[in-house]
Order: C-alpha cells, then sequence, then structure tokens
C-alpha cells in the first residue's frame, strides 16, 4: 500500500482533549506529526468534523491547535486502538515550532 502521509509519524504518548459539537473526549495521542496526530478514543468523532484539540506537553502550558477528523476506527484489537485521525488546520509557525520541539 502507498504511504499517504506528508510527514514522518513518531510515537509520543500525551494527554489531549478534542472538542466539536458532539462534546469533548478526553484521551491521549498515540503517535503525531506536524501534520496531525491519531488521538485514541472509543467513541471517535465522525470524519470531516471540525475540532479545537488541546495537546499537554510537559512542562508547558496546553497547546491549542484546530483541526479536521481525517479518518476514524471504531473497533479495537491488540494490534490498533479505537480513535481519530486528525490533520491540523491553521496552525501558527509558533505552534508548529512548540510541537517540534518536543518530537524532533
Amino acid at each position: 500500500m502507498e504511504e499517504k502521509r506528508k510527514h514522518l509519524r513518531v510515537k509520543k504518548r500525551l494527554k489531549s482533549e478534542v472538542h466539536s459539537e458532539q462534546g469533548v473526549t478526553l484521551s491521549a495521542t498515540f503517535d503525531m506529526s506536524h501534520g496531525g496526530l491519531f488521538v485514541t478514543t472509543p467513541e471517535p468523532i465522525g470524519e470531516g468534523s471540525e475540532v479545537e484539540l488541546a495537546l499537554y506537553l510537559p512542562g508547558q502550558d496546553p497547546v491549542s491547535l484546530k483541526g479536521i477528523i481525517r479518518w476514524k476506527r471504531e473497533d479495537e484489537s491488540e494490534q490498533s486502538k479505537a480513535g481519530m485521525g486528525i490533520e491540523f488546520v491553521g496552525a501558527s509557525d509558533e505552534t508548529i515550532k512548540s510541537l517540534k520541539k518536543h518530537f524532533g
């Protein structure tokens, strides 16, 4: 299968909040890149939904980002967790710099 990602993904566990019209999902990131992340949650939000994220980087104030749900996985197995892939939208250079410092 051809790789579609534009950015290298790095396994990172961070506390996160996903705010949407459906409510707030408290969760953790599973992996992330400069362009987006995967959030584990037993009840993923529908594809195409716009969300606001709060990422809790160690030793810093939460980082706020906007994003769009690009895909979701509702079934969970030993190899893959339920959750959703979120693409960052309109992230500032300062925010991207902060993320780059954290995950390289």
